[in-house]
């Protein structure tokens, strides 16, 4: 019986040696195979990579490119907007120098210039900038008082060697009305007057009775911001300078 079981026991030894031994000689191969396959695909996928790679540096190029291109664009359009601002900018001083209206000529004698004066006068609401060379009629005299009274702001510059005794100077001046005498060691002989910064009365016509009845003189009233703008610029740089 001993024996029997001495026998069974070698033999089952045997029979698990001879497995292990039979199981150890398989495995190498299937990993050899194993490893072979995926080194094929480690290999397969480090090319795609290095295709990839490749790909995204020819991307990022493009990338930069366009970049630089959109900056330039950019600044092209920067400039546009620029050049856009100036040319609106001359558009609406065109438009401004098209805004101008002549709302009367008058030729002297006794074609209505004095009236003009008067009618521009009692209209006036803010100011009146008055350059003048003679100047002796009464009416507009008066007509520059009763505006300073009612609150407008009246200044005058007269041309110093007409402020005679028969000069609406001292008259003015007595009445609080502003006024100076040009320090030009020429002639002062503008003959303007400007109302609320828009409307503009200037010619040859001088405020005097000779002016009105004798002489040939003219005026034109115009209407017009831009004009208007142009002899308050000249009517204040004179003021400035008189006494």
């Amino acid at each position: 019986m001993v024996k029997n079981l001495m026998l069974v026991s070698a033999l089952l030894v045997s029979l698990v040696a001879g497995l292990g031994l039979g199981y150890g000689l398989a495995n190498p191969t299937q990993y050899e195979h194993r490893i072979a396959d995926l080194e094929t695909e480690a290999t397969e996928l480090n090319n795609q990579i290095s295709t990839l790679e490749v790909e995204k540096s020819g991307l990022e190029l493009q990338v930069s490119e366009l970049q630089q291109w959109i900056e330039a664009k950019d600044n092209q359009i920067s400039s546009l907007y620029t050049q856009v601002t100036r040319l609106m900018g001359e558009i609406s001083e065109l438009e401004r120098q098209l805004e101008v209206k002549i709302l009367g000529i008058y030729f002297s004698p006794k074609g209505g210039c004095e009236n003009q004066v008067l009618y521009w006068l009692d209209r006036a609401n803010a100011s009146i900038h008055i350059l003048i060379y003679s100047f002796t009629l009464d009416s507009v005299g008066d007509a520059l008082v009763e505006a300073h009274n009612r609150g407008v702001e009246v200044q005058v510059v007269f041309e110093t060697e007409q402020v005679t005794r028969y000069s609406e100077y001292q008259g003015l001046r007595a009445a609080g009305v502003p006024v100076r005498n040009d320090t030009n060691s020429d002639l002062m002989h503008n003959k303007v007057m400007i109302v609320d910064g828009l409307i503009v009365l200037t010619g040859s016509f001088n405020w005097s009775t000779s002016g009105e009845e004798s002489n040939n003189e003219n005026l034109i009233v115009i209407n017009s911001t831009y004009i208007a703008g142009i002899y308050e610029e000249e009517f204040r740089e004179i003021w400035n300078e008189s006494i």
